[in-house]
């Protein structure tokens, strides 16, 4: 080979090799991915099926359902709307209201309990759509308006917990009543004054609760030009690298160092053999 062209096969050479045939699975396994609503999905959350579990956190997986993200909590399915992974926090909207509002019914919704070590709720911006059913009572207009329409299978109300009149359709539905609640978020000038019915719930509940997320900080890791995972062996949060894992960022240190002058002077070996 000439001079100039042994170079430059040396530096291609070196180059391919090091970027192609050298990047660890783990930080290739964990790129970021979406259901197609455009949502980009990485720590602390993964995908089920799309993303290996060490690249989010235990508890924090998400399933794709007719292009949404979905995250299950309490046997309800939530759409996930926002990621705010600054301000770790996220919207969620619950998924029974608004996927048929012509037939809904409350009996598809669970009270909602949060892992308080996962998910924290602010209280200070959000209230609970309380659903009333199995109601036997009859009632004066001004509750009637309360009444869900699309049920058929029970006589059936909606409200929010902090409404005059919810004591007194809970005690004029009979004892066989049962309640169910989920967050919504209010909006500013609205505590204490929402009204909430069966003509305008579902436009409420669309809007969705903000939760707060709490796993270790994302951005050290990011910022160095890892990608985020945890070792479920261990319990311990991985920085995934190029070369390999680290435990906070990615350094290339002295090793990384010695590993690709390694690569290099072995290349240029190989040059030469192939030269004489």
């Amino acid at each position: 080979m000439k001079k100039l062209e042994k170079q430059i096969f040396i530096f291609l050479s070196f180059f391919l090799f090091n970027h192609s045939f050298c990047l660890d699975p783990w930080y290739e396994s964990c790129v970021s991915k979406d259901c197609g609503d455009g949502l980009s999905i990485t720590y602390p959350f993964y995908i089920n099926y799309l993303q290996d579990s060490s690249c989010g956190y235990p508890g924090y997986n998400l399933t794709c359902n007719n292009g949404s993200s979905i995250l299950q909590i309490s046997g309800n399915d939530f759409i996930v709307k926002q990621i705010d992974r600054n301000k770790r926090h996220m919207r969620l909207q619950n998924a029974a209201i608004l996927a048929n509002r012509a037939e809904f019914c409350s009996s598809k919704i669970k009270n909602l309990t949060l892992n308080p070590n996962r998910f924290m709720i602010d209280n200070a911006t959000t209230t609970q759509l309380v659903f009333i059913s199995n109601c036997s009572g009859m009632f004066s207009d001004d509750l009637e308006r309360y009444r869900i329409r699309s049920c058929e299978k029970s006589r059936e109300f909606v409200m929010v917990a902090n409404d005059k009149n919810l004591r007194n359709v809970t005690d004029g539905c009979g004892g066989g009543v049962k309640i169910v609640e989920t967050p919504v978020e209010l909006v500013a000038g609205e505590k204490g004054s929402v009204v909430v019915d069966g003509g305008n719930y579902t436009e409420v509940a669309g809007r969705g609760f903000l939760v707060r997320w709490f796993t270790a900080d994302c951005g050290v890791c990011e910022r160095s030009g890892g990608r985020c995972g945890f070792n479920t062996s261990v319990h311990q949060f991985r920085c995934f690298c190029p070369d390999r894992s680290h435990s906070v960022s990615c350094k290339p240190g002295k090793y990384a160092l010695l590993s690709n002058l390694i690569r290099l002077f072995c290349l240029i070996y190989l040059t030469e053999r192939l030269n004489d």
